[in-house]
């Protein structure tokens, strides 16, 4: 059980210099093991002496501060005033709700501060990482997908950034589902990074969500914070579907680190022009596991939908043209931006004739327009 006095020991134990997660998930797991084969072991980090400490892992010099330091104890008035608040607070590893595959990572993080629902930390959880500059086609595919996904059971975690993160987590909201996604941030909770994406982060919550964090509030965004947040999201998730990333990007790393965690991979196959299909591309030639819908990854995972509605229908009725000709001028633009002299050159029309025939394709939904010309839609 969560008590305030737990909480203040494991506070003043992660704010001693030089003791990181690695560290502290040590002696956790030191304490744990310690119990099971002593009887007087200390059962919990409140039961313990500075001798305990000592044998748990912790240099004396430490252990010493630990119990002698009042200044460890700054900043822990704040963590209980936040806690105070509804569908608010702290995780502490090791102790439920605080999800077990995170925990059980070398170096996750000893506390989570939350906002939302904890209920979504109940379902089975995927990852969905991917270009902040992604494609309208990748934005559309995870939008749908994600919805299907949620309305299967899945909880779908991503990192609240721009393109295919923020695209997931949309498509998640859109399923109507309660506790269908969760965004972990690399800020405090109570900020939204980035500053476009405050209403999403609502919709989020007030969709039965959840917002995750191992900074505290008021932790401003920072580089450093989001190769950390990332590990978040890999470990929270049985398995990671990569759509469209650069072959060096956060996202290869999200997807390396879930591999390492013993996690599946999903990725995307793209077309070869885009250099974003490098990422997925160089995955699946690792191993990873290429999927085109959300049926792909609902098999690989053996779970099946939960309901026979489909949330795919509320897409499908504005972008599923699968019985319909494609007109020939769509054939000429590519899913990645092609510009209209490109176009005018493929299809041997002037740009007088050519605009107007894209204008209606955009129109009709065959095409997007977006700098730097057009895209195929589907």
């Amino acid at each position: 059980m969560l008590t305030d006095e737990l909480l203040l020991a494991w506070w003043r134990l992660r704010r001693l210099s030089g003791i990181g997660n690695i560290a502290l998930n040590d002696i956790r797991q030191n304490l744990a093991s310690a119990h099971h084969f002593a009887d007087q072991a200390p059962k919990q980090l409140t039961d313990a002496s500075l001798d305990d400490l000592i044998r748990l892992g912790l240099p004396a010099t430490k252990a010493e501060q630990y119990f002698n330091d009042e200044a460890l104890s700054a900043g822990f008035e704040a963590l209980i005033k936040w806690c105070a608040v509804e569908h608010q607070g702290v995780l502490l590893a090791g102790i439920p709700p605080y999800p077990e595959a995170l925990a059980s990572l070398r170096d996750a993080p000893t506390l989570l501060w939350y906002r939302g629902d904890l209920n979504s930390l109940n379902a089975p959880m995927l990852a969905i990482v991917g270009s902040r500059g992604a494609t309208p086609a990748a934005l559309e595919w995870t939008r749908h997908t994600a919805a299907s996904l949620a309305e299967a059971g899945l909880c779908i975690v991503s990192g609240l950034a721009l393109g295919i993160d923020g695209a997931a987590h949309a498509g998640a909201v859109l399923s109507g589902q309660s506790n269908s996604t969760v965004a972990v941030m690399g800020t405090g909770p109570d900020l939204v990074y980035p500053a476009r994406h405050r209403q999403l982060a609502q919709d989020i919550y007030h969709s039965g969500g959840l917002l995750l964090t191992e900074f505290a509030p008021g932790t401003k965004a920072q580089a450093r914070h989001f190769p950390s947040r990332n590990r978040i999201i890999s470990g929270l998730s049985i398995a990671t579907l990569v759509v469209e990333a650069g072959i060096r990007s956060g996202t290869m790393i999200t997807a390396r680190m879930a591999a390492d965690h013993g996690r599946d991979v999903f990725a995307l196959p793209g077309a070869i022009a885009n250099p974003m299909s490098k990422g997925p591309h160089q995955l699946i030639r690792e191993g990873a596991l290429l999927v085109e819908s959300a049926k792909d990854i609902l098999e690989a995972l053996s779970l099946s939908v939960n309901s026979p509605a489909s949330t795919s229908d509320l897409f499908d009725q504005s972008t599923d043209k699968k019985n319909v000709d494609i007109p020939p001028l769509v054939t000429l633009v590519d899913y990645t931006p092609t510009s209209v002299d490109v176009i005018a050159i493929r299809s041997e029309y002037s740009i007088a004739e050519l605009m107007p025939q894209l204008l209606q394709l955009e129109l009709d939904g065959w095409l997007l327009q977006v700098p730097g010309g057009y895209c195929r839609t589907t």
